[in-house]
């Protein structure tokens, strides 16, 4: 029994592979630079006082993480069930979101800090970055597909 492929289905099947190996290749670094300070990390975490931005802190720098892994589940564990590719589609997509606005919030934090709290540079901040942020939830919540093979 011999199978014919189209030269389409060979390269999706190649551009699928390639996308496999750059997401392998993103979390085998991520996950060795977040071993290696590790220690280091949660000795800072763990002495110093608890604050909102030590809060925002960790929700920007392990949100990412959780996106990372959650992608690779939709992309290589074989799912039949459009509702549940859906769910994990629309998971990503709010971890996608809520890692955006915390690592905005964080450079708006630092940024405000060196400036000594400026009013004006607060402010100017502020209308340039909360229309994007608007615009980028409102795109978000009105996708209504699934980036997953099973529903595309």
């Amino acid at each position: 029994m011999q199978t014919e492929y189209s030269a389409d289905d060979v390269a999706a099947a190649i551009s699928l592979q390639f996308f496999a190996y750059i997401y392998i290749s993103i979390t085998t670094f991520w996950t060795y630079d977040y071993a290696c300070s590790l220690h280091e990390e949660w000795r800072f975490l763990l002495v110093s006082h608890w604050t909102k931005v030590k809060g925002l802190y960790i929700v920007t720098r392990y949100v990412p993480f959780l996106l990372l892994a959650t992608n690779l589940y939709l992309s290589f564990i074989p799912n039949e069930n459009p509702g549940k590719c859906r769910v994990l589609d629309n998971i990503c997509s709010g971890l996608g979101i809520l890692s955006a606005v915390c690592s905005e919030c964080f450079f708006i934090l630092r940024t405000c800090a060196l400036w000594n709290n400026n009013r004006i540079l607060l402010a100017a901040i502020l209308v340039t970055v909360l229309p994007g942020f608007c615009g980028d939830i409102h795109r978000h919540c009105l996708r209504h597909y699934c980036s997953c093979s099973i529903c595309n």
